[in-house]
């Protein structure tokens, strides 16, 4: 590169910046506000033109990078882990980190190693990003309502410990029958034909234990304001979930990504919120990336799920997966890949046979994951519908 080069190290209040020339001579070296005005100063010091090298962290580096790439700078967003490993030689003996010093690094990373980051070049994607959000505030919401679910009924058994088989995961008529009473005795007057109507199948033992309940009425009365609140949270939390799975299906026509999402789909496995989860997360230019196995192994290490190995002399660690790439996207093909070992023959196989090897359970569903992805990555490089070319599925991955 003839043209300097600038470092951002990007935090919540604040910018280190760092611009040097082509030589590696230093032209700026200060910290910016991260205000309006401390964006209008850095792009007063910038000449045309110049690349910026920036970490990417979380939502703080939008702002600027967003206002760079507008000026018609370059800008390309680093995964903090390569930027770690494109580090020079200056700082690693003593390792010290400062913004200043990471700032200095991303500059020298730009000047050593700039012509071949042209995939992280920023391009700004609206929808996609709204998508992928929307997704990852329906998997925080779903985690709330697995806790609250298991809160209650938790408070449940201390309720009525003798009816421990009632779930209210999989009845909802639960909630409606706990939130139409006020007491003990209220619960025990109801006819047996109003249990049915509200728990089904469950109404027989529920009638009979409440004869003679083993809680006292007393205990029952207490706990029953809270675990009507704790009902009423978990009635919301189900509701919100619907309405952001209609959000999801709006965002994803917005995006344009509902021919990917469709495509998805054709995979067993693959459901709506799954399918649209994994589209939020995979890059537009997927094809850029070379052939489909490379593409593979990349998109693998993309969310994570690629295997990670320790040596050392004659210690050998357990192959185990890396985890450092996107969770959310690696969560929804762990989901996928469970679902496919319910509905689709060729992966239970696949596990089956890993599982007679003596594999650990999470080790099986790895495999099947990594089958799901070349599967995924088959639908979408190609742009064609999945089709099952054999009842064989090799196992040697």
């Amino acid at each position: 590169m003839t043209t300097p080069i600038c470092g951002l190290d990007v935090a919540s209040t604040s910018a280190a910046i760092c611009i040097q020339k082509a030589d590696g001579s230093l032209l700026h070296e200060i910290t910016l506000p991260a205000t309006r005005a401390g964006e209008d100063r850095l792009l007063a010091l910038l000449p045309a033109g110049t690349p910026v090298f920036m970490e990417s962290t979380g939502r703080y580096h939008l702002t600027w990078a967003r206002r760079l790439a507008a000026a018609g700078h370059p800008v390309y967003v680093l995964n903090a882990l390569l930027a770690k490993r494109l580090m020079g030689a200056a700082n690693a003996l003593r390792q010290n980190k400062t913004d200043k010093i990471d700032a200095r690094e991303l500059t020298t990373i730009g000047r050593v190693h700039g012509a071949g980051l042209e995939t992280y070049r920023f391009h700004e994607d609206a929808g996609r990003l709204g998508l992928r959000t929307l997704c990852q505030v329906r998997v925080h919401q779903r985690r709330l309502l697995t806790d609250t679910l298991k809160s209650a009924a938790s408070l449940l058994g201390t309720m009525l410990p003798e009816a421990s088989w009632l779930k209210l995961a999989e009845n909802r008529g639960l909630a409606t029958l706990f939130l139409q009473i006020d007491s003990l005795e209220r619960l025990q007057r109801m006819r047996l034909s109003s249990l049915q109507a509200l728990v089904c199948g469950k109404a027989d033992a529920l009638y009979t234990t409440l004869r003679q309940p083993l809680s006292a009425a007393a205990v029952f009365n207490a706990l029953l304001p809270s675990f009507q609140a704790q009902l009423r949270l978990i009635e919301s939390l189900r509701d919100q979930q619907q309405l952001l799975l209609a959000d999801i299906r709006a965002a994803v026509i917005t995006a344009k990504r509902g021919a990917e999402v469709q495509l998805v789909r054709t995979i067993p496995g693959y459901g709506e919120k799954t399918a649209a989860t994994i589209v939020a997360c995979v890059p537009e230019d997927l094809r850029s990336w070379g052939p489909k196995q490379k593409v593979g192994r990349k998109l693998q290490a993309y969310f994570g799920c690629d295997p990670k190995l320790k040596e050392s002399g004659q210690w050998k660690g357990q192959v185990r997966m890396s985890k450092r790439g996107i969770e959310l996207a690696r969560t929804a093909l762990f989901q996928a890949a469970t679902c496919a070992m319910l509905h689709d023959p060729d992966m239970k196989a696949v596990f089956d046979r890993k599982k007679a090897e003596g594999k650990f359970y999470l080790v099986c569903v790895s495999h099947v994951m990594r089958i799901q992805l070349r599967r995924l990555v088959a639908v979408l490089y190609d742009r064609q519908p999945f089709v099952r070319a054999s009842t064989t599925i090799s196992i040697n991955i």
